[in-house]
């Protein structure tokens, strides 16, 4: 900074027009004139000489884009926001920099002495007193209340109470049997519209085993579903697949996707979560059982708190807590604070968005830009997840916190273990290898590979537990260095209200987290959840941004009918199998996909629901589904998805790519899912990105998924294994074993057409030129196994009708 003498600040204050000395007034009328006086004696001479060359009237518009020289550039601020909030010098960017207690130290060469330091605290306390500055006033600050919010964000429709809506009246007598069906037929009828036919039996039956188990029917249940005319018999089939295993296998999966479900940490270290599954059985054994989904949320959130008082589940209950754990991790970040704050953003932004629709993560460093979601909602929030023990440590080469299951005495060790291990670990990571002697850091090597081995034997779950307790301090622009006011922990200020639950300050507030977001009150937990189930059985979702029930997300297309459903949902105990059952039998869910001219000029899109779209299968279905019907598929449940111990570098040696990590014929929702190598057939059929959640998967159509289905080497072997199971039927004629493969894949007889144009595929497959030296039997194999690739790649098998 350059040398500025005392005369020329004099002269620079006259300038300004403020006398430096003197008791004449030196502000506009009724402005402090102590404050003045305080500002022109001890402000304005040390921002003249230590400031001014970078950030004053001759820098342009300042270095990263801040001037100081006005009250105005200090309130508006740079680059990294407002240098100073009046009235809150803790909160004020410009006390951080002169203190060198950020990520920006102002002047750079040399820190203020403390006097200076104390003087502009002091002037900011007061105000930040200024001449003629009586007009000027800061930005909005963020806000703590609902009443602050302006009209338009409170009437929001996702902020509105769940309203209790009665069916609309309509004419059809016959398609009014469902709330359901009179919600839709009122809107179409509205636009001059009508639903299309039903689906005949065969293409219902094969929908709706899709939609619950993700593999087909078999023929013999295609048989007994025909041959069954009660009025009831689909209700019997729906009852029938809700009871399935697989059920919970299907859509345990849909739930995965939105939990952010991995095998890996994936980021800088892939290190293998090595106890991942337990997480992925406990939601599928949940949603077998049907688990209130209000309870789900709350052992998910607040599991090893509810264990104190369910000794019985505690292993359960803690491994629920997995839904915090199981995302990807910066685990090489050398900044302890940083790190905590991802992580932490990490848990806050999926939690928001898995259970509210809101894209909370936003506000992380301003107030959100759309939604009524504050800078200082955010870091409330924060500071319930800051308060809760995810990781061991937070340094180069952390580790996330594990619990350990079955007895006491394991948990226990499992704890020591852990300490054990960190502390052989720092000294090896963070050690001073010059004062190290070679021996000490192989006996430190050695002994951390004992302590893992034995770590490694001991049953445990990824989970969390209560932390340090404390309220977050706010992070100013997000800048995990510079820090304002503590936050108290509590839910968005949009949603307050006399209900909402005090957060205890001995706890972390989690449980009191769950339990306000499954509140009957509570606007959004149940309407978004509503919502991602309507989306899995029609392919969107009356909202059609699932994951964003904010401004930037789509409105309702049928807003009563989704108020309707999340009462009725709550109203049933929160069941998800009941919420099906409305939805299934549903003459909306049961129409065809036939087209209707007008109704396609008028609605392309279908959100009026006037036909069924058509869906292709997800990459887990069409694996499972082509496992399922060659007969390969491997009906085991649960388990680990791969060999692996506790926090093994899968990139190491190339081992996320080795192809034996898929060769396992289980349901795909067994299979490694691990981050930067998802399984190359899940990809080519748009698998979401398990590094963040997903409730929406998009849908395709490239090259490479039909270059798959005739050359993949898992289509090979449905195919081979197939065409040996249908030619070893004991049935009169080809003719036969042709209608049989038909059931097996379309669930529906052939029509003769079907079968001539087949029996020719096999006679001029077995004569082709280059089969001459083949026995007859082989040709015969090869002839049948290239018939079923040929069906199995045709878009009646891929697409669900």
């Amino acid at each position: 900074m350059k040398c500025i003498t005392p005369y020329i600040i004099i002269l620079l204050a006259a300038i300004s027009g403020a006398s430096v000395r003197g008791e004449e007034s030196i502000g506009e009328p009724g402005q402090d004139q102590a404050g003045i006086r305080f500002f022109e004696t001890k402000v304005r001479p040390l921002l003249v000489e230590h400031c001014y060359e970078c950030h004053g009237p001759d820098s342009g518009k300042g270095e990263a884009d801040l001037r100081v020289d006005s009250l105005e550039g200090l309130l508006k601020g740079g680059l990294s926001g407002p240098a100073l909030t009046r009235g809150e010098p803790s909160q004020s960017l410009l006390m951080f920099a002169v203190k060198h207690d950020g990520a920006v130290a102002m002047p750079p060469k040399k820190k203020l002495p403390q006097a200076e330091i104390d003087a502009l605290g002091a002037w900011i306390k007061m105000g930040a007193p200024w001449p003629g500055s009586t007009q000027i006033v800061a930005a909005a600050t963020a806000k703590d209340s609902p009443n602050q919010w302006d009209e338009e964000a409170r009437q929001f429709w996702a902020f509105q109470p769940i309203r209790a809506v009665e069916p609309p009246d309509v004419h059809d007598a016959e398609w009014s049997a469902s709330p359901i069906d009179r919600f839709v037929l009122a809107r179409l009828n509205a636009a001059g519209l009508k639903p299309v036919e039903a689906a005949d039996k065969n293409t219902l039956l094969r929908r709706v085993t899709l939609d619950l188990l993700g593999v087909p029917p078999t023929p013999a249940e295609v048989d007994a579903f025909l041959n069954d005319h009660r009025p009831d018999a689909f209700e019997h089939v729906v009852n029938r697949l809700l009871e399935s295993p697989l059920y919970g296998e299907r859509w345990g999966r849909h739930w995965l996707d939105v939990a952010r479900y991995a095998d890996s940490n994936g980021m800088d270290d892939n290190l293998a979560y090595s106890d991942a599954w337990r997480y992925r059985d406990y939601v599928i054994t949940s949603l077998n059982t049907d688990k209130p989904f209000n309870r789900f949320i709350h052992e998910q959130l607040a599991g090893d708190i509810l264990a104190g008082s369910d000794p019985e589940r505690r292993d359960e209950l803690v491994v629920a807590t997995g839904f915090l754990t199981i995302g990807p991790k910066m685990l090489a970040e050398d900044d302890p604070v940083k790190q905590q704050l991802d992580i932490v953003d990490e848990q806050l932004d999926t939690t928001c968005r898995v259970l509210m629709g809101l894209t909370m993560g936003c506000a992380r460093c301003h107030d959100h830009k759309y939604d009524p979601l504050s800078l200082s909602d955010y870091y409330s929030l924060a500071g319930i997840f800051s308060s809760t023990k995810t990781m061991i440590t937070f340094r180069v080469d952390s580790k996330w916190n594990t619990t350990g299951l079955g007895s006491v005495e394991a948990a226990l060790r499992l704890e020591d273990l852990e300490q054990i291990a960190d502390r052989h670990d720092n000294a090896l990571v963070n050690g001073n290898t010059l004062v190290m002697t070679p021996e000490e850091r192989t006996a430190h090597a050695n002994l951390l590979d004992k302590v893992w081995k034995e770590y490694a034997l001991i049953p445990k779950a990824m989970a969390v537990t209560e932390g340090e307790i404390g309220d977050l301090e706010i992070r100013l622009r997000g800048n995990h260095l510079t820090r304002g006011a503590a936050a108290p922990r509590r839910f968005p200020s949009i949603f307050a209200s006399d209900e909402t639950l005090p957060i205890t300050a001995s706890a972390s507030g989690r449980w009191e987290l769950a339990k306000w977001l499954t509140s009957d009150s509570h606007p959004l937990p149940a309407r978004v959840l509503v919502n991602r189930v309507w989306r899995w059985h029609f392919g969107q979702g009356l909202v059609r941004t699932v994951d964003n029930f904010g401004k930037l997300g789509e409105t309702p297309s049928h807003p009563e009918l989704l108020d309707f459903l999340s009462r009725q949902f709550i109203a049933e105990g929160w069941s998800l199998k009941k919420l099906h059952r409305h939805i299934l039998l549903s003459k909306t869910w049961q129409m065809s996909t036939a087209r209707n001219e007008q109704a396609a000029q008028l609605d392309p899109d279908n959100r009026l629901l006037w036909h069924r779209s058509r869906q292709r299968m997800e990459a887990e279905v069409l694996r499972d589904s082509l496992l399922s019907v060659s007969g390969l598929l491997d009906p085991g449940m649960g388990g680990p998805a791969m060999e692996s111990t506790p926090f093994q570098n899968l990139s190491l040696g190339g081992l996320v790519r080795k192809p034996e990590l898929y060769q396992s014929t289980r349901r795909s929702v067994y299979l490694p899912v691990l981050r930067g190598a998802v399984y190359d057939v899940f990809q080519a059929f748009d698998y979401p990105d398990p590094a963040i959640l997903n409730g929406d998967r998009a849908t395709t159509t490239v090259a490479s998924q039909a270059l798959f289905m005739m050359n993949g080497e898992l289509v090979h072997q449905a195919a081979r294994k197939l065409g040996e199971t249908i030619t070893a039927e004991p049935l009169p004629s080809d003719r036969d074993r042709l209608q049989q493969l038909c059931q097996r894949l379309f669930c529906r007889a052939a029509d003769d057409d079907e079968l001539e144009q087949w029996s020719q595929f096999l006679t001029q497959y077995q004569l082709a030129g280059s089969l001459r030296t083949e026995s007859e039997a082989d040709r015969r194999k090869l002839a049948w196994e290239g018939l079923c690739r040929a069906l199995l790649s045709s878009n009646e098998f891929i697409y669900i009708n």
